[in-house]
């Protein structure tokens, strides 16, 4: 229970996916007073939004700061104690307000680090972080003078995009024209480019608190995400360890923290991202938010741990009220469909149920009929299953097992 009145707590975007609900529920369970600025109207929220809300404004353009301010000052009577946001466009936008209404928490300056790809990495650099080196092109010819510097192969990139989208590896200077084409960045909207790093690519994630980093999680790829995201054949993986506190993690834990504290990131959510490989363990990018594809719930279900409430308590400047089990480690695997249209049938779920039916907490397989969803909408689409287990090997082996058994039938 509070002493006081409740903190206020305004939520940008709280109604993008059922996945935001339960950051919402974590507000709403420790007594905080939750309001919201979103795109939709009001009675288009989902239910499950609507109850954990006590107020709410829409703004039809939420990237336009002038905008959120006006819906802002319209919902904060007396003000504010926190502002929030879990999706990644926002995370800036968040910040800009917390400035303008004099409210704690993530710094715009940090925001702004953390969403431009080649600040956050030259800043990194400065701190002896490794990471690629990187630069912002706003021309063909800043691309290919960057290529006859550092070489091929390449990657390229929106210079504040969200995962691998708009993501292209280059090997050439033709593939290299060809991305660029379809990029077009400009002086108004430079893309980033930086060296190719080989090697296999996890991440890291935390809930941070006034000290720094207060729990953490990491988890791996299979295959990396720009294979999985142009290769339909792929069934592609995610695998939450529950081996963190082990040694071999040690490097990877030490690094995060670095970056964590280099940035000054205090009472907020991260995602790392991360390779290993021929050139040892190298940085790729942190998002001042948490995962996507609801991978905090697998955190949830992996370590019997509440990370939503959690998330809150940090958030709010309250203790801990408990700590990752790492008893479970937990895993995620999709099926593609052999073809965008609508879905047909689906081959050899009898026997992949048979086999991991009773590790697999959840799933979706999509009805004759339903629509299809293009690769690039992510990990948590289509067909997939999610599955728990005390053996981080054997949740690799089932999703294995289920990648290569069942098959999704389109037309």
């Amino acid at each position: 229970m509070m002493n006081g009145p409740p903190m206020h707590v305004l939520f940008l975007a709280p109604d993008t996916h059922v996945y935001n609900h339960g950051f919402l529920r974590g507000l709403n369970e420790l007594g905080a007073r939750v309001s919201a600025i979103g795109i939709q109207a009001r009675n288009a929220l989902t239910p499950g939004a609507r109850q954990l809300l006590a107020d709410y404004r829409q703004c039809k353009n939420p990237l336009a700061i002038d905008e959120l301010l006006r819906c802002a000052k319209e919902l904060g009577k007396p003000g504010f104690d926190r502002i929030e946001t879990i999706d990644e466009p926002l995370v800036e936008q968040a910040a800009a307000l917390r400035e303008r209404l004099d409210v704690p928490g993530l710094s715009l300056q940090t925001a702004r680090l953390c969403r431009d790809k080649v600040a956050m990495k030259a800043f990194l650099r400065e701190h002896d972080i490794p990471c690629a080196q990187s630069a912002a092109v706003h021309s063909t010819d800043d691309a290919l003078a960057f290529a006859e510097r550092e070489g091929y192969p390449l990657i390229l990139k929106p210079l504040a995009g969200f995962g691998s989208l708009g993501t292209y590896r280059v090997t050439n200077q033709q593939e290299l024209e060809a991305a660029l084409g379809k990029l077009k960045p400009s002086q108004q909207r430079p893309a980033a480019i930086e060296e190719f790093i080989a090697g296999h690519e996890g991440f890291y994630d935390t809930i941070c608190d006034g000290d720094g980093v207060r729990h953490d999680f990491a988890a791996h790829y299979y295959p990396g995400c720009l294979e999985a995201t142009h290769d339909r054949s792929v069934a592609p993986q995610i695998a939450v360890t529950n081996r963190l506190n082990g040694d071999g993690y040690t490097e990877l834990r030490d690094v995060g923290r670095r970056v964590v504290d280099a940035l000054g990131i205090r009472h907020a959510a991260t995602h790392m991202e991360w390779f290993f490989g021929p050139k040892g363990l190298k940085f790729s990018e942190i998002g001042a938010r948490p995962a996507g594809e609801m991978i905090w719930d697998m955190y949830r279900v992996a370590n019997e741990f509440d990370v939503y409430r959690e998330w809150a308590l940090a958030i709010l400047g309250r203790p801990a009220a408990a700590t990752p089990s790492r008893r479970y480690a937990a895993g995620s695997v999709q099926i593609r469909p052999d073809r965008d249209g609508r879905y047909v049938r689906h081959h050899g779920l009898p026997a992949a149920l048979k086999q991991c039916g009773r590790f697999i907490y959840d799933r979706s397989v999509p009805t004759p009929g339903t629509p299809t969803k293009s690769l690039d909408k992510g990990w948590l689409v289509n067909t997939w299953f999610r599955l728990r287990h005390d053996d981080y090997d054997a949740v690799r082996e089932m999703m294995t097992f289920l990648g290569k058994t069942v098959r999704a039938e389109a037309r």
